[in-house]
């Protein structure tokens, strides 16, 4: 995303815990739990501010006590941003919210329903952002990621998984085949920032590419790509319990403001095997 937004001509300020090679534009190195000198930020002037922070360790974000905190620490942002020049907050939030489906989610329609810990205090930041933004000149909009994948994933999740298991030639192993996701590319996620930065996106958005995917539709498309092995022609006939949906609804707002992602799903498999 940083790298799209700086192509695109914008001057960033970059607030994370570690310094980052490869940005041009200024870096403050900090905790945005230390909110007293994150907020410092705010003396940059900037138009916009897109907000990404959030706990995803694999594993171990779903239930994490932690998600309080960046729950919290967006509340608080909110607040400050009253009394600011900044015109326009934007979060990446996620499907997660949505909780189980059976049908396709669309942004301002599908009831939010979260199940785990993360999920909920993801809602609880949106509905209080919502209301305190409400009668304000900001500008807000929570943008819902589906199923985000890229280069340099963490090798815990499933597709790092998937290529190093079947680059090894191993035997790859899935506890789940019939669930359906919505992969989207980290590249696309940037496109679709970029546009509601420059468009006039809704409130509420969801980033993904309205094609489902089981996790044996994925293999295939691996392993076509890899080409040493046809797994999936086995694993098919496994039972799965599991009957996740989350894909994104034809009729989401942001395909109807006129955004649409560029990879399909083997354009962004080749992209993450090439990088």
């Amino acid at each position: 995303m940083i790298s799209r937004l700086e192509a695109e001509g914008h001057q960033l300020i970059v607030y994370s815990r570690r310094q980052r090679d490869g940005i041009r534009g200024k870096q403050i190195v900090g905790d945005i739990f230390d909110f007293e000198k994150f907020i410092r930020i705010l003396s940059y002037k900037p138009q916009v501010i897109i907000h990404t922070a959030w706990i995803t360790t694999h594993n171990l974000y779903t239930n994490d006590p932690s998600n309080s905190n960046y729950s919290k620490f967006t509340i608080d942002l909110a607040d400050c941003l009253l009394d600011s020049d900044v015109e326009h907050l934007i979060v990446l939030g996620s499907c997660a919210e949505y909780g189980p489906q059976i049908a396709e989610s669309t942004a301002g329609i599908t009831k939010l329903n979260p199940e785990n810990f993360y999920a909920k205090q993801k809602v609880k930041a949106f509905t209080a952002v919502k209301e305190i933004l409400r009668e304000s000149n900001v500008r807000f909009t929570w943008a819902r990621i589906f199923q985000p994948y890229g280069p340099g994933q963490d090798q815990k999740r499933l597709l790092p998984y998937l290529i190093d298991t079947l680059k090894s030639g191993n035997e790859v192993k899935l506890i789940n085949t019939s669930s359906v996701l919505d992969w989207v590319t980290t590249r696309d996620i940037a496109s679709a920032v970029s546009w509601i930065i420059k468009g006039d996106a809704p409130m509420e958005v969801d980033i993904g590419t309205s094609i489902g995917v089981s996790n044996i539709d994925l293999l295939r498309n691996l392993e076509e790509l890899i080409g040493n092995t046809s797994q999936w022609r086995t694993l098919t006939q496994q039972d799965s319990s599991a009957n996740e949906i989350a894909v994104v609804g034809r009729s989401t707002p942001l395909f109807a403001s006129g955004w649409v992602p560029s990879d399909t799903l083997k354009s962004g498999l080749q992209w993450v095997l090439d990088s």
